[in-house]
């Protein structure tokens, strides 16, 4: 074949290097420079990943958000702000011979009775309390 695979009026120049065609100038893709193999258009297209004829196109779903590190590290900065100021209170109320401030006693992880004999206080183990519901 001395013509041009998709002009026929054009004489060849190279083969492609992947389909091992002929192509004249006007089809060939020098992508690594004029010492290297050429690529025609089609050829060059699938190794460039713009076209790809044997895989379909894939659209990747875009994962989902993760937590805002920021609110995160407001947060933590807060509790360890709040944290600060209270051992200052409690050690102020110390160095002053004050009564220390109660603190206040972290939520209830269940609803178990007390045994008798414990010297633990019975708000502790009590029912929690019903809100006021606000109409």
């Amino acid at each position: 074949m001395n013509h041009c695979m998709r002009h026929y009026e054009e004489p060849v120049v190279a083969y492609c290097r992947t389909c091992t065609r002929p192509y004249c100038s006007r089809c060939l893709v020098y992508s690594f420079g004029p010492d290297k193999p050429p690529f025609c258009v089609g050829c060059a297209l699938n190794a460039s990943g713009v076209r790809n004829k044997n895989k379909p196109i894939v659209v990747a779903a875009q994962p989902a958000p993760g937590p805002d590190r920021r609110m995160e590290r407001a947060q933590r900065k807060a509790e360890k702000a709040e944290a600060k100021a209270t051992s200052r209170a409690l050690k102020r109320a110390a160095k002053n011979g004050d009564a220390v401030p109660e603190q206040a006693e972290p939520p209830r992880t269940s609803n178990v009775p007390v045994p008798r004999g414990l010297p633990v206080p019975s708000s502790r183990f009590a029912p929690p309390k019903p809100e006021h519901a606000v109409n």
